[in-house]
């Protein structure tokens, strides 16, 4: 079969775009935008989880101006922490907490959906961008992060739409879109810091470019948008300055237990890359990206494309291995929009050779990511632990919150009125002995000493029941205890999982 062109020559402005867009790709793209709603909207009521609530209530719930001006930590995601204030303030009453705090991460989601497909229509073929569309909307990855009252949700976007605009000016040669390119790539960085790995491949890019290609005169126009990025990102972190640097140690691993992006961390960060943070989900993306790479170094257009959008993934990792820092699998959410490109690619290159084999990868695919949404509990189910205690409680029985070190549970058990045991029980047993809780909350368990559930043993509490969770992988798990009297029997209720093996 011929080979699809990948861009035709426009008759004005001597401007690369891609062939044959027409108001049928709109149609598919909105069916595809539409899939991605429906995908997203069983998981936007769920509990809000720690980082949601620790968020909202140290930035957030203090308003535009806090917001803007204070960065105690990086739990602050700027842009999309003012978003979210606006959100709520306009529709917490229509839509509930839970909905109204992440509609603005929904929306930047379903944005990334177009914005993904406007990039990989640079690698030319509309089946293929259609394609990466459609893996955008569907990926476990992108729906999970995609209705999180996080940045991530914005960095996928600024992402892709950023690496779009970077290729059409490129290809344009014009000043003035460089301008565009600069306010989306100093958003980005404003909703999450590790966006700025974006513009650094494009650099990267830009000068491998000049050397082997000799476009001296691109890599001048380019270093011109960069430095405008550059610039326009410092005024939008200028009130916060003074504290990003006060806490500038927070950034570097210095009690060893960091999350490493040689550890598990980096282990679902390339699982990432397959668009499922479990293996056998993850495992068909892989390798269909894999098979996409491998038909991308064959076109320049689409070898562009990919560049412009992974570049930054590998000079991230030698960045926080060079500093010494830590990593988060999804703080390289930015490199989705060039995973769900390859992913594109591979089904298409099937596609080209057997018509069947391409649809069967593709709805292997799907299957997959369909049955991993399907399958994974709440991210961290701090309302349904809460909401447990509530009826199951009598009047006066004391509740003991087994933490990190912000007092989240307060949004959802206010009425429990409870005691916290913070950074995970670090002083269990005095405030076991000065409040003789009857019951006891444990968040991220896997965290918790041994020691810390000896103790609540020796209490006489039991576990009575566990809430399942997915966040840090399995550790996201919320378990219930009770302190029972001699001879009553109480444990984990008939139907519910018993306890896993150790905490």
């Amino acid at each position: 079969m011929p080979r699809e062109p990948s861009v035709q020559r426009a008759s004005r402005g001597g401007r690369d775009r891609p062939a044959g867009f027409d108001r049928w790709d709109l149609w598919f793209l909105g069916a595809v935008v539409l899939l991605a709603f429906f995908a997203r909207v069983p998981r936007l009521t769920e509990s809000l989880w720690y980082d949601e609530i620790a968020a909202w209530r140290e930035y957030g719930i203090h308003g535009p101006r806090a917001i803007v001006t204070t960065y105690d930590d990086p739990a602050n995601h700027i842009a999309h922490t003012l978003l979210s204030w606006c959100s709520v303030e306009l529709f917490f009453d229509a839509l509930g907490q839970e909905t109204a705090l992440r509609l603005p991460a929904l929306l930047f989601s379903l944005g990334a959906v177009v914005a993904v497909h406007g990039l990989s229509r640079r690698a030319g073929s509309r089946r293929v961008a259609l394609l990466a569309a459609a893996a955008a909307a569907g990926a476990p990855v992108a729906v999970l992060e995609g209705v999180e009252a996080r940045g991530y949700s914005m960095m996928v976007f600024f992402a892709a739409s950023s690496s779009w605009v970077f290729l059409e000016v490129c290809a344009a040669r014009r000043i003035r879109g460089w301008l565009v390119y600069g306010v989306l790539c100093a958003l980005g960085v404003w909703s999450h810091m590790m966006m700025v790995f974006v513009p650094v491949g494009h650099a990267a890019w830009l000068l491998w470019r000049a050397i082997v290609g000799r476009e001296h005169g691109q890599l001048v126009r380019g270093v011109s948008g960069l430095l405008f990025a550059a610039g326009l990102t410092l005024v939008l972190y200028a009130p916060v300055l003074g504290d990003i640097i006060g806490i500038r140690r927070i950034f570097i691993s210095i009690e060893g237990d960091e999350p490493s992006p040689f550890g598990s961390e980096g282990l679902h960060t390339l699982l990432q890359l397959g668009g499922s943070w479990s293996w056998w989900a993850a495992l068909p993306g892989l390798i269909l990206a894999a098979i996409g790479f491998a038909h991308a170094v064959r076109s320049v257009e689409i070898r562009r494309v990919v560049a412009a959008s992974m570049l930054g993934l590998p000079i991230a990792f030698v960045a926080v291995a060079a500093a010494d820092s830590w990593l988060y699998a999804r703080f390289t959410l930015f490199v989705m929009p060039g995973v769900c490109l390859l992913i594109a690619l591979g089904i298409d290159a099937l596609w080209r050779r057997r018509k069947w084999a391409g649809l069967v990868a593709a709805c292997l695919l799907a299957a997959c990511y369909a049955s991993d949404l399907a399958v994974r509990p709440a991210k961290q189910p701090l309302r349904e632990a809460a909401s447990f205690v509530v009826t199951r409680r009598d009047d006066g029985e004391g509740v003991l919150i087994v933490g990190l070190g912000h007092r989240v549970m307060d949004v959802y058990g206010r009425s429990l009125d409870p005691a916290y045991s913070l950074f995970h029980g670090e002083d269990l047993p005095e405030a076991l002995e000065a409040g003789e809780p009857m019951w006891v909350i444990v968040m991220y368990p896997r965290s918790v000493p041994e020691d810390r559930y000896e103790l609540l043993a020796d209490r006489g509490y039991r576990l009575v029941r566990r809430f399942d969770g997915w966040v840090d992988w399995g550790n996201g798990d919320v378990l219930v205890y009770r302190r029972i009297s001699r001879g009553e029997e109480v444990g984990v209720p008939p139907g519910q999982a018993p306890p896993r093996d150790g905490p």
